[in-house]
């Protein structure tokens, strides 16, 4: 809960962002010298091994295979054609950025490490038309940042490191990758999938439609902000991070972020939701978070309200942190509600078993009864609420 207290969001986020990409082939070796900044210089499809050698700086325009690190202190590599494959064969290339892909289409990246102060920094110039990138079996130990791009990171067995990603306007998918720090997607669709993520946050702002599935989140917060909508989240384990997930933006009327299927353990909080319309959190399994599964404290007013359903609560609230909601009353359990009555939340088909608290804690008014909740509820008595 160290984090909590001063803002959580802004806390996980306020670092440098970094991360990392890979891809496939590369048809040109070429010889690399590993020092220094020389004057920028094309590398063309007329150049051979034996005959070239890429400088910090230079300006690659055909595929190229390298044959030696290259540390730069300015810029590293430099992408001026469409269609370009750097196959970096296991070397490092160091640079600010390492590699630069100024609105070229189809670049890919494969099999090596990026680092310096940034890794890649890809920037199309055309909303209409996102430029391609792929990178593969790739380590990024270093600041990545993204504006209208398609990229698509990893997709291949082992190698990919994700060392922190920025991204505004555009479509970023990562597969099969180790992420660490942070993911920031702004106006922006993610993928991401059968990956571990670690010790940072996933923050998304104005970014819609992703998909997250199968990955594990290990001290690594999900923060939805600001009109972030239609995002699903399935099939993953959240664990170890004050909040598993912390949202504290309204979202369009009738329109939801899904939590579904996942296994959220060993958390402070599960799922925590401050003034916050837009969630269905459904057939989850809520297990050992030391002060609550979920909590929802809430001041806005929604003529639908969200669904909590169909989840499982077991062994939360045994060591909680001292939080309280807005109206002073402590949290610990399972699902502790407190909201107005103009949004009330569903609750329907919940079990909780061996939490200290209760399965759901709710006042008067703040609920909607679905059916089949099973577990103490408290306070008592509350018409709104019947658990068996």
């Amino acid at each position: 809960m160290s984090n909590r207290k001063s803002g959580l969001g802004a806390a996980r986020l306020s670092g440098t962002f970094r991360a990392g990409f890979a891809v496939l082939s590369g048809v040109l070796t070429v010889a690399l010298t590993a020092a220094g900044l020389g004057a920028a210089s094309p590398v063309s499809a007329a150049t051979t091994a034996t005959t070239v050698a890429v400088q910090c700086g230079d300006v690659v325009t055909a595929n190229l295979v390298l044959t030696a690190d290259l540390v730069c202190s300015g810029a590293g590599l430099t992408i001026g054609a469409d269609n370009v494959t750097v196959n970096l064969a296991g070397h490092t290339v160091s640079g600010a950025p390492a590699v630069s892909v100024p609105d070229r289409s189809g670049t890919t990246l494969v099999n090596g490490t990026l680092t310096g102060s940034q890794a890649v920094v890809s920037a199309g110039s055309r909303l209409i038309s996102p430029i391609p990138l792929t990178i593969s079996q790739v380590r990024l130990r270093a600041e990545t940042r993204l504006t209208n791009t398609t990229a698509a990171i990893g997709q291949a067995s082992g190698g990919c490191v994700v060392t922190g990603l920025r991204a505004q306007d555009s479509w970023v998918t990562i597969d099969r990758c180790e992420v660490r720090e942070s993911l920031y997607l702004r106006q922006s669709t993610g993928t991401v999938r059968a990956s571990t993520l670690v010790s940072g946050a996933l923050r998304l702002e104005q970014s819609s439609r992703g998909r997250y599935e199968n990955n594990v989140f290990d001290d690594f917060t999900v923060l939805l902000y600001d009109m972030s909508r239609e995002n699903v989240f399935t099939g993953n384990v959240l664990k170890n991070a004050d909040s598993a997930f912390y949202t504290a933006m309204p979202q369009s009327p009738n329109v939801t972020n899904t939590i579904q299927n996942n296994d959220i353990r060993n958390n402070d909080i599960g799922f925590e939701a401050k003034d916050v319309t837009g969630f269905t959190i459904k057939g989850n399994r809520f297990t050992g978070n030391r002060t609550v599964g979920i909590l929802v404290d809430n001041d806005l007013r929604r003529e639908v309200g969200e669904w909590i359903s169909d989840n499982l609560f077991t062994g939360n609230g045994k060591q909680p942190s001292g939080v309280k909601d807005r109206d002073g009353n402590p949290v610990r359990g399972g699902v502790h509600v407190r909201t107005v009555s103009a949004s009330r939340i569903n609750l329907a088909r919940n079990t909780g078993r061996l939490n200290d608290g209760y399965l759901i804690w709710a006042p008067a008014g703040q609920v909607v009864d679905g059916g089949g909740n099973r577990g103490p509820c408290g306070p008592v008595p509350n018409p709104d609420l019947t658990c068996s």
